[in-house]
C-alpha cells in the first residue's frame, strides 16, 4: 500500500513538472560546406586551409571527374545544428546542439580516411532570438564551438520571459568554420604516419629475414646473437607503438600490417625463448663441449671451453674442478689449489663433483709436501717454505682433507730452520766488513722470521745478539764523530752526535762508555746558552710565541743534560722570561691604546655602539694581563660618556630587527621607549637626530609596518596622523582592500568627533571611499539618533 500511494505521488509531481514546462521552437537545419582552394589568403581560416590541401596533392590525394584532368582536392564538410526553445513558465530555455560532423570528398588517401583530422578546429556563429513577428528579441554574437572533442553544444541559456504567448524562434547565421595552424599539423602529422606505414611495411619484411640468421645452436658467437636479437625486438617494439594506436589499424589495415606484426612477433619470441634457454645453460653446453674435448685428447680447447664456460657462470664448480686438474697435470700447483679452495669453500656443488674436487685437493697437498721436500734439499728454503705454507693453508680451509701434519710440520721446521740460519750468517758476513747499514737490516730481517716462525725459532738469540753488535758499532761512530765536532767547536753537531749515542745506550744493553754524560754535557751547555740568547732576541722583536717556545725547550735542555745548577744558564734563562713579561705588557699597553684610538675615532663617526665595543675591547685586554697594571679608566670614563647614545642606537637596532621579523606592536613600542629615551638623557647632544614614528613608519620598506603604524595611531586618536600615513602607503600601491576596517574606523572615529572638515579633505581621493562612506553612515546614525 505505501509502494502505492508513494509511486503515486511521484507521477503526480511529474505531470506538474510536465505542465509547467512547453516546447515553443524545435528545428533541425542540415549544412554542408565545401572545402576547396581560394588565392590569394595570406593569413586567416582559408590561409590555413589552402596549406591543408596543398598538403593533399602534394601527398597524391587528388580528384577526377569525368575524364577531365585531375584538379586540386576538395573536401565537403557536412553538420546539423538542432535549435530549441523551452517556456519554463517565467523564463525561456533556449538550447543550440552541434550534431554528425563529417567530412567527405577527396578525402581518402592510400587505403586510409583522412576524414577525422579534415574537420577544421571551431565553428564561430551568432544566435538571434525572434519573436512571432521577426522581430529581434535577444542576439548571441561572437560564438564559438569546438568542432572536435565531446562538447556539442553551441548555446545553453536561460532567459527572462516577461511577454505570453510570443511565438519565438531561434535563428542561426554568420556562421564560419576556422581552420588553425594545429589543424595543419594535425594533417601533416596523419600524412607522415601514412607514410611511416607503408616504410615500416617494408621494415617488417627485412626485420622477418633478419630474425632467421639469429642461431640459437651458435655457441661461440651467441652474444653476438642475443644482441642482434634485442636490435629486432627494439625495431618491432617502434613499429608497433608508432603506428597501432594512432593510425587504428584494427579497424583500417589495407596492408594487413598488424598480422605481419603478430607474424614477426611469434617468430621473435621463438628466438628469445630459444636465445635465453641457452643463455641460461650456456655454463653446462660449455662444459659439455670441454669433457667431450679432453675425452678426445684435445686438452688445450677443452682448456678454452671450460673458461667459457666459467666466464657464462663463475660459480659453475664442474668446470673448475676441471681446470684444476689440467693445472695440476701441467705443473701449475698453486693455481690448482687456489681453485680448488674456492671451489670446496666458496661454490655450491653436487656430492659428485665434491668427491671428485676432494680427490684431486689430496693430490694437490701430496704436491705441495714433495715439492718442499724437494727444494728444502736444494738451499732453496723459502720456495720451500711456500710450497708448505699452500699445503698447510689447503688443509686449514678445507674440512674433511686427509692431511700428514708431522710430515707437514717437520718439513716446514727444517725449511724454516735452514732459511733463519742462511739469513744469520749473511748478517755476520756483512758486520764482518763492516757493511752496517747493510747488516742491520739483515739483522731486522733474521727478527722478523724469527717472529714469524716463532713456535720453530723461540729462545733462539743469535739475531738479537747480531743486531746488538751493529748497534754498538753504530754507537761508537756517534761517539768518535762528536768528539771531532767538539774539537772544532761545532757544538750542534757535537751535541746531535752524542744524543743520538745515548738514546742506542737506551735502547740496547751493551756496555756503555763512561765519558759520554760529560762530554754530551760539555757540547749541550753552548747550546742552549746560544738558544737562549735566541730567545731573548726573539722576546725582543716581539716574537713572543717562538721565545716562549725556545724558553721551554732550555727547561727541558737542563733537565736532560744536568746544567740545573750551573750559574751562567740560569741567567740568561732568567733574562729571556724577564723579557718575555716585559714585551707581553708592552704588546698589551699597545692593544689597549689601539681600542681605545679606535673608539674616540668611531664616536666622531657617531658610530657609539661600535665605539662601546672598542672601550670594552681595550679594558678586556687590560684585565687578561692584570699584572701589568695597565690603567683602564679612560676607557670606562669613555663607555660611561657615550653609553646613553649607544643605548639609544641599539633600541633602533633593536626595532630594526623586529620589522624584519614582522613583530609590528613590539617595533612600535620599542620606538616609543627609543623616543623617550632620546628626550630623557639628551641623546641630541652627541649630534644624533631623532625621527619621529610616523616619518619612520613612512620611509619603512616593509608596506605592512606602515599599515600597523596606521592602526596605532587610529588607536591613539590621531585620525590626522593616522589618515596622512595611510593615504602615503595607498600611493605606493599597497592594496586598498587590506585597509578596509582601518579606513572604516577611521570614518566612524570622525563623525563622532564631528571632524567633518577633516573627512572634507580628503573626501576626493578614491582610494579613501572606504572611510568617506562610513563617515557618512555615522553622520547619519548619530543625527538620527540625536
Amino acid at each position: 500500500m505505501k509502494k502505492t500511494v508513494l509511486l503515486l505521488g511521484l507521477l503526480l509531481i511529474a505531470f506538474t513538472m510536465q505542465a509547467q514546462t512547453k516546447l515553443v521552437f524545435e528545428e533541425t537545419v542540415p549544412e554542408a560546406y565545401l572545402m576547396r582552394y581560394a588565392p590569394p589568403a595570406n593569413s586567416g581560416s582559408q590561409a590555413n586551409l589552402n596549406s591543408i590541401l596543398e598538403l593533399l596533392e602534394k601527398a597524391g590525394v587528388s580528384a577526377r571527374t569525368g575524364g577531365r584532368p585531375s584538379r586540386k582536392p576538395e573536401f565537403t564538410l557536412r553538420l546539423e545544428h538542432q535549435a530549441r526553445i523551452t517556456d519554463l513558465g517565467d523564463k525561456l530555455q533556449l538550447q543550440v546542439q552541434l550534431k554528425k560532423v563529417s567530412v567527405n570528398g577527396d578525402v581518402h588517401h592510400k587505403g586510409f580516411d583522412l576524414g577525422e583530422v579534415l574537420v577544421p578546429e571551431e565553428l564561430k556563429f551568432k544566435v538571434k532570438l525572434l519573436n512571432g513577428k521577426n522581430e529581434l528579441v535577444r542576439e548571441f554574437t561572437n560564438q564559438r564551438v569546438l568542432l572536435r572533442g565531446s562538447n556539442s553544444s553551441m548555446l545553453e541559456v536561460s532567459i527572462p520571459d516577461t511577454a505570453a504567448a510570443q511565438n519565438y524562434k531561434l535563428k542561426i547565421e554568420e556562421k564560419q568554420v576556422q581552420y588553425t595552424a594545429a589543424d595543419v599539423n594535425r594533417v601533416k602529422e596523419r600524412l607522415g604516419l601514412i607514410r611511416d606505414y607503408y616504410a615500416a611495411d617494408a621494415t617488417v619484411q627485412r626485420v622477418m629475414e633478419q630474425a632467421t640468421r639469429v642461431l640459437p645452436d651458435d655457441l661461440d658467437r651467441i652474444t653476438l646473437h642475443d644482441r642482434s636479437l634485442q636490435e629486432l625486438e627494439k625495431h618491432y617494439a617502434q613499429l608497433k607503438g608508432q603506428l597501432a594506436e594512432k593510425l587504428n589499424l584494427e579497424q583500417n589495415d589495407p596492408q594487413r600490417l598488424n598480422h605481419k606484426l603478430k607474424q614477426l612477433h611469434q617468430v621473435l619470441q621463438d628466438r628469445r625463448r630459444a636465445i635465453n634457454y641457452t643463455l641460461a645453460t650456456l655454463d653446462q653446453q660449455f662444459f659439455n663441449r670441454g669433457v667431450s674435448l679432453a675425452n678426445n685428447g684435445n686438452y688445450t680447447a677443452a682448456q678454452a671451453y671450460f673458461m667459457k664456460s666459467i666466464e657464462a657462470n663463475p660459480m659453475f664448480a664442474p668446470a673448475h674442478v676441471q681446470l684444476a686438474r689440467l693445472d695440476l697435470v701441467n705443473g701449475y700447483t698453486r693455481e690448482a689449489t687456489h681453485r680448488l679452495r674456492d671451489v670446496l669453500t666458496r661454490m655450491r656443488i653436487d656430492p659428485e663433483t665434491e668427491a671428485i674436487a676432494m680427490g684431486l685437493a689430496h693430490d694437490v697437498y701430496v704436491a705441495h709436501i714433495s715439492s718442499g721436500n724437494s727444494l728444502t734439499m736444494r738451499g732453496a728454503y723459502h720456495e720451500a717454505l711456500e710450497a708448505y705454507e699452500e699445503a698447510r693453508e689447503l688443509c686449514s680451509t678445507i674440512g674433511g682433507l686427509r692431511c700428514n701434519m708431522t710430515a707437514l710440520n717437520d718439513g716446514e721446521a727444517r725449511a724454516a730452520t735452514g732459511a733463519y740460519r742462511a739469513i744469520v750468517d749473511n748478517g755476520k758476513r756483512l758486520l764482518s766488513r763492516n757493511e752496517l747499514a747493510e747488516a742491520e737490516r739483515t739483522a731486522e730481517e733474521a727478527l722478523n722470521f724469527q717472529h714469524d716462525y716463532d713456535y720453530v725459532l723461540n729462545g733462539d738469540q743469535e739475531a738479537t745478539e747480531l743486531l746488538s753488535q751493529v748497534k754498538f758499532q753504530y754507537y761508537l761512530q756517534h761517539i768518535d764523530q762528536g768528539k771531532r765536532y767538539l774539537s772544532q767547536n761545532n757544538h750542534r753537531a757535537a751535541l746531535d752526535q752524542f744524543e743520538a749515542a745515548l738514546e742506542l745506550e737506551r735502547q740496547y744493553t751493551f756496555m756503555p762508555v763512561q765519558e759520554l754524560g760529560q762530554l754530551a754535557r760539555k757540547a749541550a751547555k753552548p747550546v742552549l746558552l746560544a738558544r737562549l740568547s735566541q730567545g731573548y732576541e726573539e722576546a725582543m722583536q716581539n716574537r713572543l710565541a717562538s721565545a716562549r717556545t725556545i724558553a721551554s725547550d732550555a727547561v727541558a735542555m737542563q733537565e736532560r743534560f744536568a746544567l740545573q745548577s750551573d750559574t751562567e744558564v740560569q741567567r740568561k734563562y732568567k733574562l729571556l722570561r724577564e723579557r718575555i713579561f716585559t714585551q707581553e705588557c708592552i704588546n698589551t699597553q699597545a692593544i689597549y691604546d689601539k681600542h681605545f684610538q679606535n673608539a674616540k675615532e668611531l664616536v666622531q663617526e657617531k658610530k657609539f655602539i661600535a665605539a662601546d665595543h672598542a672601550y670594552q675591547a681595550a679594558i678586556k685586554a687590560a684585565d687578561e694581563k692584570a699584572e701589568c697594571g695597565i690603567a683602564t679608566f679612560t676607557a670606562k670614563d669613555g663607555r660611561e660618556t657615550i653609553a646613553p647614545a649607544a643605548n639609544y642606537q641599539r633600541k633602533l637596532e633593536d626595532v630594526d630587527r623586529l620589522v624584519n621579523r614582522s613583530r609590528y606592536a613590539e617595533a612600535i613600542q620599542l620606538y616609543n621607549e627609543a623616543e623617550k629615551h632620546y628626550l630623557t638623557y639628551q641623546v641630541g647632544k652627541f649630534g644624533l637626530n631623532h625621527t619621529s614614528l610616523f616619518n619612520y613608519a613612512k620611509s619603512s620598506r616593509k608596506q605592512a609596518f606602515t599599515a600597523a603604524a596606521v592602526d596605532y595611531y587610529t588607536g591613539l586618536g590621531e585620525e590626522q596622523v593616522a589618515i596622512q600615513l595611510l593615504a602615503s602607503l595607498l600611493d605606493n600601491g599597497y592594496r586598498k582592500g587590506k585597509t578596509k576596517k582601518v579606513q572604516e574606523q577611521l570614518g566612524r572615529q570622525l563623525a563622532m568627533k564631528d571632524a567633518g572638515a577633516l573627512a572634507a579633505i580628503y573626501a576626493g581621493n578614491r582610494d579613501l571611499r572606504k572611510m568617506r562612506k562610513a563617515f557618512e553612515k555615522e553622520r547619519k546614525r548619530i543625527e538620527r539618533n540625536g
